[in-house]
């Protein structure tokens, strides 16, 4: 019964947060928040806390976690981690190993914990690596860049194709009419980034081939977050010996390898992540396996030892020096637009859990937001950037400004969101239209949202190289008005790189600050 729920509880889960997905999008009307799940990661309130040491309540789904681990255990893992249902989902294509036969990997459970002490002085010294490895950004990340596109592509070219079948055409027709306005976005989506992206996800999906759920096993920093408060749990898996058949099944399949080969009457309460299987795999059923509440519970070892702890220190250490003195490339670093309403760059990738949510939502309104590469450093790989040559900042949309749940994007009303400068507009004058080519070109004007429009001209009279003279409107920037919106650079009808691009302005520009800045 335990079994069942516990099933029911996940699917739950799973099938909220994909709903919570889907509300990101034109038009935006919360509540609920789109970003309310990704706030019961139990890596927020830690990290939270060492960048700004104070307790926020905004993150209390996942200080909940955290209260009720020390009695509960790794609840959260077994019942509403998306990436465990995920895996779990997968086992039945993957196949993977019992622990008899993924028995040389069981060592390397120290390697989560390695990994969070990691993440833990990266972060002391102001290195946001933990949002690559928290698994609700995991799994937000693969679904916005991965999942998601890939279904609404196969889904709408399928129904737009079954309308063409004279018996389903009507039925299909009304099924597209629904998806496109519950589902698919205004345009299909396309990311940057996402080879690495796949590659990341598939990554973990692949390494079940080795063990069951590998990637909670051995290298989940909040299961090792969560495995190390539930070391002192209460409910307590207890084993009848006078009725226990020692048949060993729930050791060889037991998710997560809690329990000894050599000794099935006990487990480890920090990798146990009471899924309850082990009692109904049982040939016994309850009768030899039970959970129960002790209030003197035992301490459970956590597989992490002195010394491999002074190693994961030093390594730690050559990690974060390896980051911190690495050259910047300066040919890169005005033209890393970031969203409107980000905080300051350096405290902007001390907050940013690359979870894309910000991405996911500008999909519906013009797709500027993209994955960043690496420009000068790897802690902008997958922060949100804004690619104006493939879509601009809508002048008429703040949703990106209300879905980010570290506030690396603060809040901004749309009149706010309409003053806020992001970048300057700057003309190449060896590719652009006009200065290039002495010919007249007024996209860039036309477009321009702004109510005094931020695009001018100054006519000029220019001679030809056969002598003769014309009269020639040269587009400028004020820079007093500009905001950056990009409109221009994507609208700019030059194939390959356009003739005005957006950059961030200079202190001789404007007095620019980033999340401050407004016209």
């Amino acid at each position: 019964m335990l079994v069942q729920i516990r099933r029911l509880t996940q699917i739950f889960f799973f099938l909220f947060f994909i709903y919570l997905f889907l509300t990101a999008r034109y038009p935006y009307q919360p509540p609920p928040d789109s970003d309310f799940f990704l706030r019961f990661s139990p890596l927020i309130p830690l990290f939270d806390f060492i960048k700004h040491l104070r307790i926020s309540f905004i993150f209390w789904p996942a200080l909940l976690i955290l209260a009720v681990t020390p009695f509960l255990g790794r609840v959260f893992c077994g019942w509403m981690c998306p990436l465990g249902t995920l895996l779990d989902m997968t086992d039945r294509f993957l196949k993977p190993p019992d622990n008899r036969q993924s028995a040389k990997w069981h060592k390397w459970r120290y390697l989560k914990f390695a990994l969070l002490i990691l993440l833990i002085l990266s972060a002391v010294f102001s290195l946001n690596l933990w949002g690559f490895f928290d698994p609700l950004s995991i799994f937000n990340r693969a679904l916005t860049i991965i999942f998601y596109p890939f279904f609404t592509l196969i889904a709408e070219n399928g129904l737009l194709y079954g309308q063409n079948i004279p018996v389903l055409g009507q039925v299909l027709g009304f099924f597209y009419d629904l998806f496109k306005s519950t589902i698919m976005p205004e345009n299909q989506a396309h990311y940057q980034q996402l080879f690495w992206i796949l590659i990341f996800i598939a990554g973990i999906l692949s390494l079940e081939k080795l063990s069951r759920r590998f990637w909670c096993r051995y290298l989940c920093p909040a299961g090792a977050l969560l495995g190390f408060l539930s070391q002192f749990r209460f409910l307590e898996r207890v084993v009848k010996k006078d009725s226990c058949p020692v048949c060993l099944q729930c050791q060889h399949d037991c998710k997560m390898n809690a329990i000894p080969a050599d000794d099935p009457f006990t487990n480890s309460k920090v990798e146990c992540i009471q899924c309850f299987s082990c009692a109904q795999q049982c040939p016994e059923k309850h009768e030899s396996i039970r959970y129960l509440w002790r209030w003197r519970p035992y301490r459970s070892t956590v597989d992490f030892s002195r010394r491999q702890f002074l190693q994961t220190t030093g390594a730690s250490a050559v990690t974060i020096a390896a980051l911190r003195l690495g050259l910047p490339n300066r040919a890169q670093a005005d033209r890393l637009i970031r969203p409107p309403g980000a905080v300051p760059e350096d405290e902007f990738l001390d907050l940013c859990i690359r979870c894309q949510e910000c991405v996911r939502i500008c999909a519906s309104n013009g797709a500027c937001l993209q994955p960043s590469a690496i420009h000068t450093s790897l802690l902008e790989w997958w922060t949100p950037q804004a690619v104006m040559r493939e879509g601009y900042c809508e002048y008429n949309c703040n949703l990106c400004t209300q879905v980010c749940p570290t506030d690396a994007i603060k809040p901004l009303t749309l009149t706010e969101k309409q003053k806020t400068v992001i970048g300057l507009a700057v003309f190449d004058k060896n590719t652009c239209i006009p200065y290039s080519r002495n010919e007249e070109c007024l996209v860039c004007e036309e477009h321009c949202p702004l109510p005094d429009k931020a695009i001018k001209f100054e006519k000029k009279s220019v001679k030809l190289p056969d002598g003769t003279e014309k009269s020639v409107r040269f587009p400028y920037v004020v820079k007093e008005l500009c905001i950056g919106c990009g409109i221009c650079e994507y609208k700019c009808p030059l194939p390959g790189d356009a003739g005005i691009f957006i950059k961030i302005p200079q202190a001789e520009d404007t007095t620019f600050t980033w999340g401050k800045n407004t016209r």
